[in-house]
């Protein structure tokens, strides 16, 4: 069957878009920041919607991109004006296609729409959206144009295979919006999480705020706001309103009860994180306790027997107090992969640890016990935590225990 052809001509005479808004909200402020405006396609006049991304590729080949683009922004601030008169704190959110923004330096197309809306500057956040883009000195003079006259600018889509990522040094955005590419399933995915972690850091360091799309869940939206998110956005927070005060007030009571449960959230895992350290912290003292009244040629065989009695542990070793293993590594990885087995292997004796955090921290601080943050243990290439603790044995000499643990198992 043949698909029927998009009229552009058509749908841009008769401003044929349809627009819909997401609330950006902030759980810490349990407040509504903004609403992003979203083109979900245009009405085919059969009851049916021509979609979004089908309608600007047509746009693209029929060379009106940029009458498309604009017709976008005109229906979002004609429509956002219906909450702004009532609440000059939102934000509006309008994308610009940074395939096209050469064509906008010199037009003022966009100042002009916002000044005559009576919307001021500061309110407006320009989302700059993934596109070709070759004339970076464009890009660059749109963002200086529009930032020196009040308006904030995004880089959207960060996250989809990262081809954002070298436009934050060209953008120097005020806002980074993080998408479902890295945040899909991220609640159980430590490698997401610290990505995202990651990313959150640098957006810190730059001075911009994190904006994380595509919130779906009520985990995912737990997690992500644990790892530092600013302000969140997506399904989750949407109501079935028409775009007015009954819209933003539904929008706020979600955002009342979502804060409610992230404090739940937190003290919760605050206490999940206390028993199991506490349980681990027994068999650390316990083994502290029997390596105390043992010569150091005993200590194999305690260790040995502490990996077999304590299934989440994945090694266990003694250090001298200059920092040199005084034994083979206790552990239960010993049929490691070949290609691995290369690059990871648990420490024999006579290994050097002393540039080791868990080593370095204790004996310039004077510490009797240390924990460090996850790390990739070069025993066994899985994500590791190590706890080190001081203890002197039977004949008065000092040693330090470590014992490491998949932080994995602090989510079971």
């Amino acid at each position: 069957m043949e698909t029927k052809k998009v009229d552009m001509k058509n749908i841009l005479a008769d401003k044929n878009l349809i627009i819909k808004f997401q609330p950006v909200v902030s759980v810490i402020k349990k407040s509504v920041i903004g609403l992003e405006a979203i083109c979900l396609g245009a009405s085919d006049g059969n009851g049916g919607v021509i979609s979004a991304s089908k309608l600007f590729k047509t746009a693209d080949e029929q060379n009106v991109s940029i009458e498309l683009d604009r017709l976008y922004r005109e229906k979002s601030v004609k429509e956002f004006l219906k909450v702004y008169k009532k609440n000059k704190e939102l934000l509006l959110f309008i994308d610009v296609n940074i395939s096209v923004i050469d064509k906008y330096i010199g037009s003022g197309a966009i100042m002009n729409l916002i000044s005559d809306s009576g919307i001021a500057s500061k309110n407006v956040v320009l989302q700059i959206i993934e596109g070709k883009m070759t004339n970076l000195e464009a890009l660059k003079k749109f963002i200086y144009l529009y930032r020196s006259n009040g308006f904030l600018v995004a880089l959207k889509n960060l996250g989809t295979g990262f081809a954002n990522m070298d436009k934050i040094s060209y953008v120097e955005p005020d806002i980074i919006k993080i998408n479902s590419v890295l945040t899909k399933g991220i609640e159980v995915d430590y490698y997401r999480q610290e990505v995202f972690r990651s990313l959150v850091n640098l957006s810190k360091k730059i001075g911009a705020l994190v904006v994380c799309e595509d919130i779906v869940s009520e985990q995912e939206t737990m997690t992500i706001m644990e790892l530092g998110a600013d302000m969140l956005e997506g399904a989750y927070f949407e109501n079935d309103s028409d775009l007015g005060e009954k819209f933003l007030e539904s929008s706020r009571k979600l955002v009342y009860g979502t804060a409610e449960k992230y404090g739940r959230y937190i003290e919760e895992e605050v206490n999940a994180k206390e028993m199991i350290y506490s349980g681990y912290n027994k068999v650390i003292n316990d083994a502290l306790n029997k390596l105390s009244d043992l010569k150091e040629e005993q200590f194999d065989e305690s260790i040995n027997g502490v990996i077999n009695k304590n299934s989440k542990l994945e090694c266990v070793y003694v250090l001298d107090e200059n920092g040199i293993q005084v034994g083979d590594t206790a552990t239960k990885f010993t049929d490691m992969i070949s290609q691995k087995a290369l690059i990871f292997r648990p420490a024999k004796k006579g290994t050097n640890h002393s540039l080791k955090k868990y080593y370095y921290f204790l004996k310039t601080m004077e510490l009797n016990k240390y924990v460090t943050e996850p790390y990739i243990s070069l025993a066994t290439g899985n994500l590791c935590i190590t706890i080190a603790a001081t203890f002197k044995n039977v004949e008065g000499k000092e040693y330090i225990l470590c014992v490491d643990f998949n932080p994995d198992y602090m989510n079971m």
